[in-house]
């Protein structure tokens, strides 16, 4: 009996030490599935760091490209002028670069901006005695020429557009070495305006000379006292401080704007940035506005600021407190602004919710060195109005233009036929061509209402024409 005893006792504590072993089994296995299970999370947490850290390196690597890009265009030496015998190779070079085949329209070059979409043609809402010419008292030479020549519209849009001289090598190329057929006297005389508003003399002439020599006939002359100069540069020329105005997408788009705007600081100390346009952002463009301000600091150049806090409140709209994007560039070019603008409750506000999103220690308010000043875009002053029966048009439209339909709408109240002086208009901008066509529609919608541009020059006429003007109103042409 002792001895099973002893063999019982034996027994028991083997099933004692393999239940005390299950049991450790069974601990260890709970511990080694939680190490197992936070050892995966802690791996996804930082794979999703080290890929916000690609993407924003990504982003930044993208910005110094375009920055690169900018400082080796800068750098180039000029390229000479064409000549007229270079100009069948200008001609092929544009071609491959914009993709455009002059003389066929199977692809127009890509400066139609993309925020603005609207029908080229609306549908007739003149009355029908006035369709007919009952009402028209005009000789057929002023009339604008009506009938649709896509590569004088598509020159006419990149002169509105800024490409002046892109537009200058298309004009040249087409009355030069294509057969415009009837449109061709058009052709000539918009190249002539072209040479006015950008005020080349020199060209004017030697395009006077080409002119009577294919016309046999008197070209035009250059105005004695040509008042009007380029719109784009005038203010850079002319006034005490050069204006740089940016486009309605501050994007990678803005590298041209920032270029002329690095070009005109070394002859400038003063500058005038106007943002008024500008209707979204992105954060590659923010990343090359910041370095641009930022660069601008240094040199202490005295800034003027239009519309600023409104680009302020552009680039908050994409942000997110909380929200680590590809980049930190919209965070920091809102923190700049609003220090450049002396906001500094707004500065420290906007600076906790940095903090707090991206985890770093916010940033101080430091006031700028040099003189900075801002203001809200410049509402166009109502045009003196030389004669009681009619609507003087301003130089340039450009930027908002609804001050400008609001001035019309009250002068068709009571003016009938409305006519609008185009003497003094040199540049209609493309996108505020759309707003001028969107805002005059209503009006000649109504019952017995007429509008007529009176003394037009010959680009603008054709943007006119390109844009479905022609369709709501009549357009008288300008007599040099």
């Amino acid at each position: 009996m002792g001895i099973f005893s002893l063999f019982g006792k034996k027994g028991g504590r083997k099933e004692d030490h393999s239940t005390e072993k299950s049991s450790a089994r069974k601990t260890r296995s709970k511990s080694a599935n939680t190490v197992i299970t936070g050892f995966q999370d802690s791996e996804i947490f930082t794979n999703s760091i080290i890929a916000q850290r690609h993407i924003a390196r990504a982003t930044e690597r993208k910005i110094d490209a375009i920055e690169f890009e900018m400082s080796r265009d800068i750098v180039k030496t000029r390229p000479p002028a064409v000549s007229k015998l270079d100009i069948p190779k200008a001609v092929g070079k544009l071609s491959e670069n914009s993709r455009y085949d002059i003389g066929e329209t199977t692809q127009p070059f890509g400066v139609r901006p993309s925020a603005v979409e609207f029908q080229t043609t609306l549908p007739m809402t003149m009355p029908t005695d006035y369709l007919l010419g009952h009402h028209s008292e005009m000789s057929g030479a002023a009339v604008s020429y009506s009938e649709s020549v896509p590569v004088l519209e598509e020159a006419a849009i990149l002169f509105a557009s800024g490409q002046n001289d892109v537009a200058e090598q298309m004009l040249s190329a087409a009355v030069h070495h294509q057969n415009l057929s009837s449109a061709t006297e058009i052709g000539w005389q918009m190249l002539f305006d072209l040479y006015r508003i950008t005020n080349n003399q020199h060209k004017f002439e030697s395009l006077s000379l080409d002119y009577a020599n294919k016309f046999e006939t008197s070209p035009p002359l250059w105005p004695e006292n040509n008042a009007f100069g380029n719109t784009d540069t005038l203010s850079e020329e002319n006034s005490v401080t050069p204006s740089i105005m940016f486009p309605a997408k501050l994007d990678s788009g803005i590298v041209k704007v920032l270029e002329k705007m690095q070009q005109t600081s070394a002859k400038s100390q003063s500058l005038r940035l106007d943002f008024s346009r500008i209707k979204e952002v992105d954060p590659i463009g923010c990343g090359l506005l910041l370095r641009s301000l930022k660069n601008l600091k240094k040199t202490g150049h005295d800034l003027m600021l239009i519309s600023a806090q409104d680009l302020a409140e552009k680039i908050r709209s994409i942000l997110q407190v909380g929200r680590r994007d590809e980049t930190e560039a919209p965070w920091l070019l809102l923190l700049e602004i609003l220090q450049l603008l002396h906001f500094e409750r707004a500065f420290e506000e906007a600076s906790m919710d940095y903090c707090i999103t991206f985890e770093v220690s916010p940033p101080s308010f430091e006031a700028p060195k040099m003189n900075v000043t801002s203001s809200f875009p410049e509402i166009q002053a109502p045009v003196e109005e030389e004669f009681a029966d009619r609507f003087m048009m301003p130089a340039s439209i450009e930027g908002r233009v609804e001050p400008l339909i609001k001035q019309i709408s009250n002068k068709a109240e009571h003016l009938n036929p409305l006519v609008l002086d185009c003497s003094k208009l040199e540049r209609v901008e493309f996108s505020a061509s759309a707003e001028l066509l969107n805002g005059l529609a209503p009006i000649a919608a109504k019952r017995g209402m007429s509008i007529e541009f009176r003394d037009v020059n010959y680009l603008v006429m054709m943007l006119f024409n390109a844009m479905g003007l022609k369709n709501i109103a009549s357009i008288t042409l300008r007599k040099h």
